[in-house]
């Protein structure tokens, strides 16, 4: 039988959620008495699971089925399957508040194998998760400890004690605890089978940021997909003092996950996470990239840029991360082997970059061809401040601004507006070309105009500029979606305002390096798209990452556009890349 698909996964997960509901069970009983199930088919030998059991919902056909369909699965691809219906059957607000979004299989063997050729002995070394969710790590990590010690001959029973005395897990969530335990003894039935010794595995329920200072620098190997989301500051006030290091402004979760990570290790052992990537380019993560380069040897990165197939009910890019600790050193930048991931956890290696200190961005190449553009893009000290510009976000937030809205300007002027100002919204913006702003909106029942009142108002954009898209993605054909302004809307109106989804490029001179018309060509150039991809680990095109752009001198830009040539080829030339035949590279991979 064919493996399921994921979509037929998740219509199977959701007719147990009406299933549930209809019996009154919640999702422990539920993942409980599936696993009981399950367990008492394939294997016989394991104690009953210390989770609920419901006997009315285990005789259900639907509970049967989805029992059927697991015991098809690879054991791997069962167990993250059944967590994964815990997560989706749990209610929302506590799968939110836990992150509970676990690994994929392929992604978790691919990371493992990284460790396998960095040396890890997992017949002799011991290993860490503090958030074990799933046991996405533990069951594949038990797996691949028996075989090893199965090949030197270790006998069943002191398989078991091995496994006990060097695997550990922790988790917040103890139905997740619970359910880690059960799959490692799943993991190694044939050895329970065959001793008749159940291990008590070393999985707890507790915060792993607040209860394992006893345990820092204990660890081999540490590993873990760590929860994420943006930390509310009564959470994060009791932390402060311990993750002084790495916490700015408001912090995602799993920035302070990735510094346990570390401390949880001795000089020269070894963590594999897997995190989003807006760590690698992100405002609030510049004291954690200083931290990590000061802390640890970077040794690889993996990127997966399958933004929808990895985890289930998040889009995002993911970054596998494998750092080595070292005694703390102040370094001005480190190397790091870069490779992209497929959905299916496959590594091609596009090389090696440079990632520096000081908090900037780590540009890092998503294909072999930004190799090239990287480290000739790394010589360039020229910034968006050079060519006459400071980056700024539209103020106006529709939903919540409470001022007067029309239409179209005869509407403002008839409601006699004091200040009727324009707006633009992202959607007006077409790559490289020009907004003019008519005088009423050309999407129907879409407000056009908005009364400022008799204010002076800071939001108003009134300088020459270059406006520009703020969330994209990379499925994208670009990432940087700019247009000019047209001096006619500065003329008729005396300037505008941006809604919240507008990034807006002001000229800080009256004679700003390029003109804004060109500005937009210029941003909309191939080498500034692939360039921004690899400093961009999220959807929003920050001014953050507008302002670490490295660009080319814009004098010899400025020669280069002269001489006839389209605006590609004049970045490619004032960057450096003509010579080495690198804009024929990339025309080749566009139209390919």
């Amino acid at each position: 039988m064919a493996p399921l698909s994921k979509l037929a996964m998740r219509r199977r997960i959701g007719a147990l959620r009406r299933l549930s509901e209809m019996l009154g069970c919640d999702a422990p009983i539920l993942v409980g008495t599936v696993l009981s199930l399950w367990c008492k088919l394939a294997f016989p030998a394991l104690p009953k699971p210390f989770l609920p059991y419901s006997k009315p919902l285990a005789d259900e056909p639907q509970i049967k089925a989805f029992v059927v369909v697991l015991g098809q699965m690879s054991f791997l691809e069962a167990t993250y399957w059944l967590s994964s219906s815990y997560a989706m059957l749990s209610d929302e607000n506590d799968r939110k508040r836990l992150a509970m979004y676990f690994t994929p299989t392929s992604l978790t063997e691919g990371l493992l194998d990284g460790l396998a050729g960095q040396s890890i002995d997992f017949g002799r070394q011991s290993f860490m998760d503090p958030a074990c969710g799933g046991a996405a790590f533990l069951a594949p990590i038990a797996l691949r400890m028996r075989e090893v010690l199965a090949a030197r001959e270790v006998s069943a029973l002191n398989v078991l004690k091995h496994v006990e005395k060097h695997l550990y897990g922790c988790d917040l969530d103890r139905t997740l605890c619970e359910l880690s335990k059960h799959f490692l003894c799943m993991a190694l039935h044939a050895e329970i089978q065959e001793t008749g010794y159940v291990p008590s595995f070393n999985v707890y329920p507790a915060n792993s940021l607040t209860n394992f200072a006893a345990c820092l620098g204990t660890f081999d190997v540490v590993v873990c997909n760590p929860p994420y989301r943006k930390m509310t500051a009564e959470e994060l006030e009791p932390l402060r003092n311990a993750y002084a290091d790495v916490i700015e402004a408001q912090p995602n979760l799993y920035c302070l996950f990735v510094a346990l990570c570390v401390r949880l290790l001795p000089i020269g052992g070894r963590t594999a996470l897997v995190t989003p990537t807006s760590f690698l380019s992100g405002q609030y993560f510049r004291r954690l990239r200083r931290f990590l380069i000061q802390n640890t040897d970077i040794e690889h990165i993996g990127i997966s840029r399958d933004r929808q197939g990895v985890f289930i009910d998040v889009e995002q890019e993911t970054a596998l991360t494998v750092l080595r600790r070292r005694t703390e050193e102040d370094r001005s930048q480190v190397r790091a082997n870069i490779s992209v991931v497929s959905g299916t956890g496959h590594y091609t290696s596009v090389g090696e970059c440079t990632l520096p200190n000081a908090g900037a961005v780590w540009p890092i190449p998503r294909s072999v061809e930004d190799v090239a553009l990287l480290k000739r893009a790394s010589l360039s000290k020229f910034r968006l401040f050079d060519y006459g510009y400071r980056v700024r976000i539209g103020a106006y937030v529709w939903n919540r601004d409470k001022r007067p809205k029309f239409e179209s300007l005869q509407d403002a002027l008839r409601a006699k507006a004091h200040t009727a100002m324009p707006l633009v919204w992202s959607r007006d913006i077409v790559p490289g070309g020009i907004v003019r702003l008519e005088g009423s909106s050309t999407y129907g029942g879409a407000h056009r105009f908005v009364d400022l009142g008799d204010k002076e108002h800071t939001s108003v954009v009134t300088s020459p500029c270059v406006v520009m898209q703020r969330v994209t993605s990379n499925d994208q054909p670009r990432r940087l979606v700019a247009a000019a302004v047209s001096p006619r809307v500065f003329d008729t109106y005396g300037g505008f305002i941006g809604e919240n989804h507008v990034v807006v490029l002001e000229a800080t001179s009256d004679k700003p390096a390029l003109s804004p018309t060109m500005l937009a060509k210029f941003l909309s150039a191939h080498a500034l798209d692939r360039y921004f991809r690899c400093i961009s680990g999220t959807t929003n095109v920050s001014a953050f990452e507008l302002n670490q752009l490295a660009l080319p001198d814009p004098r010899e830009l400025l020669e280069a556009a002269a001489s006839g040539r389209s605006m590609d080829e004049a970045v490619s030339l004032a960057f450096g890349f003509v010579s080495e035949g690198w804009l024929d590279k990339q025309t080749m991979v566009r139209t390919s």
